[in-house]
């Protein structure tokens, strides 16, 4: 657990309402705060009291004036630095800053740029009545700033230079599952719209490659470069991951490409919705391996659907839905990343509409429900007696990993149809061109592009008819 949430998890103190600007009482932040005389227990029952109000409300700061108390009295923390002080004086301040862009939990739907001193110096007393000095810099001293103002009667509004309207998503306590490439883009989109989630749960760390060292998944790789707290639970049923995600009180749980089933002790707990970021137009393709479905099947369009996770898998009434052509040579990697990125982008809108109070549900038609289960190993072996468009279609799914494997071992990484081809018998080379080889098939041919012989490495098919010396006539394998 990181130092800030330890300290969140500590803070003893009942919590106290925030005062918000233009509510009944809000005067008490146009006024000039009195100073503490005499720093007694109730003035450490009144910075136990804020240190858990702020926890509570999740910010970096907060002035006694803002829980209605007119008193010199601060607490502050950024992660790194923090601090509760009585009586602060800003005594020396140097160099200007005018990011991030500041908020403020007295004006919750507004942020502003300020210019702020980037270095400064304050003499203050702690809540047990000791002389401190502090030197902050950067957001430290941002909040600092921010909070000697709110002593002074002063709003953030008053010294922005320009006011951002907060979006109301970014207000949403988000609870992120999520494990492969997928879940990152989605998750990237989020963080760069600022909707930060307050926990990444992700599959554990797996043994991989020929020393079995244990791999992260790339979605904990990249929580973890983002600062953000990841959890690793081997069981999504483990009931200590339940009362872990109910003391975070989300009001969201979003699932993308999680690779387990979340079970109903965790859906019940978000206060909107638990949603799912879906790779294709539900009811179509339900199950745990559509985008590669899509492409086994030849379809020409799939989309994203955002739904409401529910007990049955992928049954869940629909919230947002889009729809997209599939390239005519687009595999499973490809396809899958820009699936992710219109994922992303419906996630906000669906994040917003949540904030928002407009969302609007549909239920699903379960008649036309289709089914889109794990491609088995025995899937991924196929003959050249097969049509050429199967054929096709089945090297565009398994790619670019792990590639239509034929039955003598050299896998197919990358293939089409071969127009105005001659016939001939399946399995034998028509022709070797430098855009690669064409090999008659059960019906057609197919234009083979690239190729990974047994236990070799992937090489562009020409490449391996020169060193097979493969010409037409020979069989491929």
């Amino acid at each position: 657990m990181a130092a800030w949430d330890r300290r969140a998890a500590d803070a003893k103190g009942e919590p106290m309402p925030v005062v918000r600007v233009g509510e009944p009482g809000s005067e008490v932040l146009r006024t000039k705060a009195r100073p503490v005389k005499n720093i007694n227990r109730g003035v450490r029952g009144l910075v136990e009291r804020m240190w858990a109000t702020m926890y509570r409300e999740h910010g970096a700061g907060l002035a006694a004036p803002q829980v209605g108390v007119s008193q010199r009295v601060l607490v502050v923390d950024v992660g790194d630095h923090w601090c509760a002080l009585v009586n602060p004086e800003i005594v020396d301040s140097r160099g200007s800053q005018l990011e991030p862009l500041e908020g403020c939990l007295s004006i919750p739907d507004l942020t502003g740029e300020v210019e702020r001193a980037q270095f400064i110096s304050v003499h203050a007393q702690d809540p047990d009545g000791h002389e401190v000095w502090i030197d902050a810099e950067g957001f430290f001293a941002r909040a600092l700033q921010h909070e000697v103002d709110h002593l002074n009667g002063v709003l953030f509004t008053d010294r922005a230079r320009r006011l951002v309207p907060v979006a109301p998503e970014t207000k949403l306590r988000v609870v992120f599952l999520g494990s492969s490439a997928f879940g990152v883009t989605v998750l990237q989109a989020l963080l760069a719209k600022d909707v930060q989630p307050v926990a990444v749960i992700t599959r554990p760390d797996r043994p991989a490659g020929r020393g079995l060292e244990l791999h992260p998944t790339p979605v904990r790789r990249a929580a973890e470069d983002a600062d953000l707290e990841v959890w690793t639970p081997e069981r999504s049923r483990d009931p200590e991951l339940r009362r872990r995600v109910a003391e975070l009180e989300p009001d969201v749980l979003l699932t993308a490409a999680y690779g387990q089933i979340v079970p109903d002790s965790l859906l019940s707990l978000p206060k909107l919705a638990a949603l799912n970021v879906h790779p294709s137009l539900l009811p179509l393709y339900r199950g745990p391996d559509p985008i590669r479905r899509t492409l086994w099947d030849g379809a020409a369009q799939t989309g994203v659907t955002i739904q409401r996770m529910v007990a049955e898998v992928d049954a869940g009434d629909i919230l947002l839905q889009e729809a997209t052509h599939v390239g005519p040579d687009e595999d499973a990697g490809a396809l899958g990343a820009r699936l992710a990125e219109l994922g992303g982008q419906l996630t906000l809108r669906a994040l917003r509409l949540l904030a928002s109070g407009k969302a609007a549900w549909r239920t699903q038609d379960h008649a036309k429900a289709t089914h889109a289960p794990k491609i088995s190993p025995e899937e991924e072996v196929a003959g050249l007696t097969l049509p050429a468009p199967v054929l096709a279609n089945r090297v565009r799914a398994l790619a670019p990993h792990p590639g239509l494997r034929l039955p003598g071992g050299l896998k197919i990484l990358a293939a089409a149809v071969a127009a105005d081809a001659p016939a001939g018998e399946p399995g034998l080379v028509l022709a070797v061109e430098q855009r690669g080889l064409v090999v008659a098939t059960g019906q057609g041919a197919l234009l083979v592009r690239e190729v990974q012989p047994a236990g070799g490495r992937r090489m562009p098919a020409d490449a391996y008819a020169r060193g097979r010396r493969l010409v037409a006539g020979m069989p491929l394998v």
